[in-house]
Formats: structure tokens, C-alpha cells, sequence
């Protein structure tokens, strides 16, 4: 991990808040042109609701052949730098799968993903976060015995691991982070990271889904953090199928939001924090913005 940064000690967790402008709907690109015509207002409006940086979808490059190029990002970074923000970058999830066990998707997958981060070099984002596995391979390990799922999780974590390994050799590498998943033991989670040697994007919401606690999660693991996914969620219940568990607006599950903002301070973690709401940011940004305020505060009085 030499190559590899660690957030600066002593600052502030700061937000990511997505750009909006790229889309017209899910998975319907915005044309360019309207996009980069939309940015400079939309990036005003998240940096008045504490944003420093912004976060971008690297799906975007697989979908729509003019967003393949640098050509697009390059200005969007240009309009960044004017407005004093920087970029954070979700690589491609969602038609890709770096744990497939069919040797032509997961060479393919590599492929596409690499293409993602080539074409989003211009942003030159402080994380890159990536999923271990795309939701199809989530829903064969959960269709699976429970007795065959550690044999069917190591074939997988024997795809991720090289695949990690050669995204790391990439034009990101630098700032690529695994991100950690429902469904995914963490024991399994700290082995892969360690075997690839690579950061940790750790999710909140998906944490508090599967029933651990997010606080205690980056204590152990604060060495290799580079920057948090942010959202609320509720454990599983037990009583058969479930909307989905996390993503939910901060409040609305039982994420301890408080006590995770303290053990960030007392780290000193400066890195991005990305919000991850399906629905509207503003609220969810502006109650991270008010608990870091006051225990910051309540940090400085204590020292005093």
C-alpha cells in the first residue's frame, strides 16, 4: 500500500454528493452538452449544502459512448476546479461482475472497468470505490445452501482477489477501494482486502443492514479506510422477503449517527464521505453537516 494515501489527520470528514445533472432518469444519460451546461449550477447548490466534493457514476461510461470519453470529463473537471470542488467516482456495478466464475464475463468486466476509469482519469477523484460483485452473483450466493456458500464465496473471493490486483495496476489504482456488501461475511470482507492490498470504501447503510456496528467496523479497520459511503439502514427481520435495507435517508433506520461522527473526529479522518440516498439529499446532507458541527464543538470545549 505505499502508493497509497491515507486521508490527512487532523481535517474534517468531508461530503460527496452525487451529480444529478448526468441523468434524465435511472440509467438514462443526460446528452453532454445539457450536462456540462447543468454542472456549474448543480455544483453551487451541493457546495452550499457542505459538499466538497462530488461523486460520479462510472456506469455512465458504459452506457453512453460520448461519457467513454475523457473528452467530457476533462471539462467537467475544468468546471470543478472553478468552483473549488473535487470528485469522488463509483466504478461501473451493475453489468459488471469481477467474481464471475465465466472466464469471458470476468475478462470482460475488467475490461469495462478499466475503460471507466481510463475515461474518468481527467476527474482525478481522491477515491474510486468498487463492488466486489454485481447483484446477479449476490442473488446465487443467497439462493445458495448455506452449507455450500463458503466454498461457492471462496471461488469467488479467487476471481476478486486478481482482479483487484490488476485494477490496482490501473490509472486509479491509487485510489481504488473496496466497498463491502450485504451478504458478505467481514471476516471474508478484511481477507480479500488484505490478500489484493488494496483501500476500503467502507458502506454505513450496508454495515447496519447486515447487523454490525458501522463505528466499531472503522476502528478496525481505520488503517485502510480511504472514505466512507453514507447512508441509514435496518437489520433484517427475519420474516421472509424485504424492501430494500439501507440506502435509507439518514434518521430513518438505526444507524447511530452520532456515535460514528465522534469516532471519525477522534481519528482525525479527513477523507470523503459519500452520501448514498435513494431519494433527496438535502436532508440526510444537512443532518451530517449538524451532528459533525456540534461534536466538533462539543471536541473543542473539551479540550478547553
Amino acid at each position: 500500500m505505499d502508493d497509497i494515501s491515507l486521508p490527512d489527520a487532523g481535517r474534517l470528514p468531508m461530503l460527496s454528493l452525487p451529480c444529478r445533472s448526468l441523468w434524465t432518469d435511472r440509467f438514462s444519460p443526460r446528452p453532454p452538452g445539457d450536462m456540462l451546461q447543468a454542472l456549474p449550477a448543480e455544483i453551487r447548490a451541493l457546495r452550499a449544502l457542505g459538499a466538497g466534493y462530488v461523486e460520479f457514476p462510472g456506469d455512465i461510461c458504459l452506457v453512453s459512448d460520448p461519457y467513454s470519453s475523457q473528452d467530457v470529463w476533462s471539462e467537467a473537471a475544468r468546471i470543478l476546479r472553478s468552483e473549488g470542488l473535487g470528485a469522488t467516482v463509483h466504478l461501473p456495478f451493475a453489468w459488471v461482475d469481477l467474481t464471475s466464475l465465466d472466464c469471458e464475463v470476468w475478462e470482460g468486466s475488467l475490461r469495462s472497468v478499466e475503460a471507466a476509469m481510463t475515461a474518468l482519469t481527467p476527474l482525478e477523484p481522491v477515491m474510486a470505490s468498487v463492488h466486489p460483485a454485481n447483484y446477479a452473483t449476490q442473488a446465487v450466493l443467497l439462493a445458495t445452501p448455506e452449507t455450500a456458500r463458503p466454498g461457492l464465496m471462496q471461488a469467488f473471493g479467487q476471481r476478486l482477489v486478481p482482479a483487484l490486483q490488476r485494477l490496482r495496476r490501473g490509472v486509479l489504482g491509487p485510489v481504488l477501494a473496496l466497498e463491502n456488501l450485504e451478504g458478505m461475511p467481514i471476516g471474508l470482507f478484511r481477507f480479500l482486502v488484505e490478500a489484493a492490498d488494496v483501500r476500503v470504501c467502507l458502506d454505513i447503510g450496508h454495515a447496519v443492514a447486515e447487523g454490525q456496528d458501522p463505528a466499531a467496523l472503522f476502528g478496525e479497520m481505520k488503517g485502510r479506510v480511504l472514505g466512507l459511503h453514507l447512508h441509514d439502514g435496518v437489520p433484517e427481520t427475519g420474516h421472509g422477503a424485504e424492501e430494500e435495507r439501507a440506502h435509507k435517508p439518514l434518521g430513518e433506520g438505526v444507524l447511530d449517527l452520532d456515535g460514528l461522527v465522534r469516532v471519525l473526529l477522534e481519528s482525525g479522518f479527513g477523507g470523503p464521505v459519500v452520501l448514498e440516498i435513494l431519494g433527496e439529499d438535502e436532508p440526510s446532507a444537512r443532518a451530517f453537516r449538524a451532528v459533525l458541527g456540534r461534536d466538533r464543538d462539543r471536541g473543542h470545549e473539551a479540550e478547553t
